[in-house]
């Protein structure tokens, strides 16, 4: 039953986030650069199903790629994020993140957690404008420097998010 809960309350956050990425963030000026439905991605409970978790970061980025006809590169982006999600994690808490099973990013220090969100906000990026280079879209537009801007404003978004969410705790 827990994992069934799990699966509603994790659906209705992506048509949530689904609803803001595509009817805020795509239609305004900036809308091209800011992804944030990696927020998901990043506050999804770590020690959730894996397996579950890998799906559902597909399904957002599958859904997000179906209405921006974008062919694919969403889904691979989210899920590879979501793969690389721990590593990260590990990299930047170490032995106290490996150790506990009632981990929360929101007990990480600021700078951690800004070097965490950042890093997967830059690989996210990365890899999703590398595949839209490959698609052909975008040949003439510097990668770095759409990744570098596009990380930076979604990060930005994400501590915006803890901060107010640090508020409401």
């Amino acid at each position: 039953m827990n994992l069934i809960k799990s699966f509603i309350i994790s659906v209705f956050y992506i048509f949530l986030i689904f609803l803001i990425q595509i009817s805020i963030l795509n239609s305004s000026f900036l809308g091209c650069y800011s992804y944030i439905y990696i927020i998901f991605i990043l506050i999804h409970p770590y020690n959730e199903n894996k397996f579950l978790f890998l799906l559902l970061s597909f399904l957002i980025g599958w859904v997000i790629d179906h209405c921006m006809n974008s062919g694919g590169i969403h889904a691979f982006s989210s899920t590879l994020s979501a793969f690389l999600r721990l590593k990260f994690l590990q990299f930047f808490d170490g032995k106290n993140f490996i150790n506990r099973n009632d981990f929360s990013i929101y007990e990480l220090s600021f700078i951690r957690k800004t070097l965490y969100i950042f890093s997967l906000v830059v690989t996210h990026h990365f890899s999703l404008l590398i595949l839209e280079i490959l698609k052909g879209t975008i040949l003439n537009q510097i990668v770095l420097f759409r990744t570098i801007f596009s990380s930076i404003f979604t990060t930005i978004l994400c501590i915006i998010y803890f901060f107010f969410k640090k508020i409401k705790h």
